[in-house]
C-alpha cells in the first residue's frame, strides 16, 4: 500500500479526483431547476424556473426583490415531443414592469412562453409580489487611499485631483442612505517621487461593504500623489483664481467653468512664504472656443520665485459654453449709500425706487435667478442739495450680464442742510483754482478728482456719480443741475474684474471662481 501511495501515477490520479470533486461543490447549483414527469406519461412538470422581469424603467426604477423568486410550470403534450424538451431553457417564465410609474410594492402576473405543440397548464405559484424603488443621485468628494510606504528620507503629501474628485452616485433610495464614502487606492510603495495614476472608484457602506449597485459617475479619476525629500518644509495654502482674454463667438455665453483644483499648496521656506499672499490668476483665452459645448484647458502651475515646489504641478478646466437667453426681473430694489449727514434723498425716477433688470445668460442658470440675486446701488457720495441723474452699481451672479451697453441709471432730488463743504469734492470747492478750460487742460471735467496727491477710492473711480459726460467745462449750479456720469469702460466692473461673457455693466461678487482684469480698471477717474 505505502509503495502504491509512493508511486507518482498514483499520487497525480488521487489529485485529479479531488480536484473534480471540489470543482462540483463548487459549481453544482443546487436550485437548477429540475424535470418531474407525472405517471400519465403525457404531463410534464418543471420546477425551479426563474422569472425573467422586462419593461422596467431602468433609468428611474430598481427592482428590489421578488417573491417567490422560481416557479414550476405543468405542461402537456406528446411523450416523445416533452422527452426532447428535457431542458428547462426551452421555457421562459417572463413579467411585464411597463405598467409601474411610481416606486411600491405591486403583485404581478406570470406568463410563460412555451415550445411548439407543447400546452401551458399551470403555473405555480401565477402571481409572484415585486418591490421597486426609485433610483436617486447624489453628490459626492471621491477620497484616496494609499497603501505601502514611499522610499526611505520620504514622505508623501495631500493628493492632488487632475479633474477635480466630485463624482456622482446613483442607487436605490434605500441603499443611499448607507454610502459612507466614494474611495480609490493608488500604492506608493517605495517611491521618491510623485505617483501618479487612474484609480477605480468604489462606493463604500458604513460598515465597510461594497455596495455593488452604485452607478459612479465618472467611474475612475485621475490623481498624483506628490511625494516630498524635505518634510521639514513649511507651505501655505492660496487660492486658485481664473481670468479670461479673448471672446466668445457671438450668441454664446459661459454656463459653466470647472476647475481641477481651487487652490494650490506653495512649499519653501517661512521667509517666502511670509512674502506670498496670492497666486497669479490662470488666463483662459477664450479666441478658443469656436462653437458651443466644452472645451478642456490644461494649464501648467510654476512655483513662485524662491519657492521648492507648487502642489498641484497643473490644473485642468472644463468650461461650458451654450447659446444665451434673456429674463426680465422685475420690481429690483434700489440701495442708496453715501448720503451726507444732514440731507436726504428722493428716488424720482422711478418713484417706485424699483427696476425692471433685463439680464443675459445660460438658460438653466436664468431659470433660478430672482430679485433677490440682483443688487443695484447708487452712490451719493459728494452730491449737493438738487437733482441728479446716478448711474447704478449692479451686482450679478456668476455669468450673468444685464442686456444693456450701460449700466442703468435713477434721477436723485437731494435736500437737506448739509454744506457744500460737506457735499462737494476739494476740488470743485477750490476757489483760487477754477475749472480748467480745454485749451489749458486736456483732461475732461469731473467732480470725482480729489486733492493732489491722494488716490481716489474703489468707489470714486467706478461710481461716477458726479462725473459731466462731456469734455466741456462745468458750471454747478446747486440745487438745480442735473448730472449725467460718464459710462465706464467697456469691458471692466467695479471690482476690476472682467466677465468673459461681455462684462458691461455688471459685477460679480459671489464666492465662485472670477474673472480677474488682466488691463487698467477704467478710464473715468482723473488722478491730478
Amino acid at each position: 500500500m505505502d509503495k502504491w501511495l509512493a508511486n507518482n501515477t498514483a499520487a497525480k490520479i488521487i489529485a485529479l479526483a479531488v480536484a473534480l470533486i471540489l470543482w462540483a461543490m463548487v459549481h453544482v447549483d443546487t436550485d437548477a431547476p429540475t424535470i418531474t414527469r407525472s405517471s400519465q406519461g403525457d404531463h410534464t412538470t418543471i420546477a425551479n424556473l426563474s422569472i425573467e422581469p422586462y419593461g422596467l424603467d431602468a433609468d428611474k426604477y430598481v427592482l428590489k426583490t421578488v417573491s417567490p423568486q422560481q416557479v414550476s410550470v405543468n405542461v402537456s403534450g406528446q411523450t416523445s415531443q416533452l422527452a426532447s424538451l428535457a431542458t428547462s431553457s426551452e421555457y421562459e417564465v417572463k413579467m411585464d414592469l411597463s405598467k409601474i410609474e411610481e416606486p411600491g410594492q405591486y403583485t404581478v402576473s406570470l406568463q410563460v412562453d412555451t415550445p411548439p405543440g407543447v400546452e401551458l397548464l399551470s403555473i405555480l405559484p401565477s402571481k409572484v409580489t415585486v418591490t421597486v424603488e426609485e433610483k436617486v443621485t447624489q453628490a459626492f468628494d471621491a477620497v484616496v487611499l494609499t497603501t505601502g510606504v514611499p522610499a526611505e528620507g520620504f514622505a508623501e503629501l495631500d493628493p492632488v485631483f487632475e479633474d477635480g474628485n466630485a463624482v456622482q452616485v446613483t442607487l436605490p433610495a434605500s441603499e443611499m442612505k448607507q454610502v459612507q464614502k466614494i474611495q480609490g487606492e493608488i500604492s506608493v510603495e517605495g517611491s521618491n517621487g510623485n505617483v501618479s495614476g487612474r484609480i477605480k472608484l468604489v462606493a463604500y457602506s458604513n460598515n465597510g461593504e461594497v455596495l455593488d449597485d452604485a452607478v459612479i459617475e465618472p467611474a475612475s479619476i485621475k490623481v498624483q500623489i506628490p511625494i516630498s525629500s524635505n518634510v521639514s518644509s513649511s507651505s501655505k495654502t492660496l487660492p486658485l483664481n481664473v481670468s479670461y482674454s479673448g471672446s466668445l463667438p457671438d450668441g454664446l455665453v459661459l454656463s459653466d467653468v470647472k476647475a481641477g483644483a481651487q487652490e494650490v499648496t506653495v512649499y519653501g521656506s517661512a521667509d517666502v512664504l511670509k512674502s506670498l499672499s496670492s497666486y497669479p490668476p490662470i488666463t483662459l483665452d477664450l479666441d478658443r472656443i469656436t462653437a458651443e459645448g466644452e472645451t478642456t484647458y490644461s494649464e501648467a502651475l510654476a512655483a513662485p520665485e524662491g519657492a521648492d515646489r507648487i502642489v498641484p504641478s497643473s490644473v485642468n478646466y472644463t468650461v461650458t459654453v451654450v447659446p444665451y437667453e434673456q429674463k426680465t426681473i422685475a420690481n429690483v430694489p434700489v440701495t442708496l449709500t453715501g448720503l451726507a449727514k444732514g440731507n436726504e434723498a428722493t428716488i424720482t425716477n422711478p418713484e417706485s425706487g424699483r427696476m425692471d433688470v433685463t439680464i443675459v445668460g445660460a438658460s438653466s442658470l436664468l431659470a433660478g435667478v430672482t430679485a433677490s440675486d440682483i443688487t443695484l446701488t447708487a452712490d451719493l457720495a459728494g452730491l449737493n442739495a438738487g437733482t441728479h441723474n446716478v448711474q447704478l452699481d449692479v451686482e450679478l451672479p456668476n455669468y450673468i450680464r444685464i442686456n444693456e451697453n450701460t449700466p442703468p441709471s435713477i434721477t436723485v432730488e437731494v435736500t437737506g442742510t448739509a454744506s457744500d463743504t460737506e457735499n462737494q469734492p476739494p476740488a470743485e470747492t477750490d476757489t483760487e483754482n477754477p475749472a480748467p478750460t480745454p485749451e489749458t487742460d486736456g483732461s475732461s471735467g469731473n467732480n470725482n478728482e480729489t486733492d493732489p496727491g491722494t488716490e481716489p477710492s474703489d468707489s470714486e473711480t467706478n461710481t461716477n456719480t458726479d462725473t459731466p459726460s462731456t469734455d466741456e467745462p462745468v458750471t454747478e449750479q446747486p440745487g438745480t443741475t442735473e448730472e449725467t456720469p460718464a459710462a465706464p469702460d467697456e469691458g471692466t466692473t467695479d471690482s476690476g474684474q472682467t466677465d468673459p461673457t461681455e462684462s458691461e455693466g455688471s459685477t460679480n461678487n459671489s464666492g465662485e471662481t472670477k474673472p480677474e482684469q488682466n488691463n487698467d480698471t477704467g478710464g473715468d477717474a482723473v488722478t491730478p
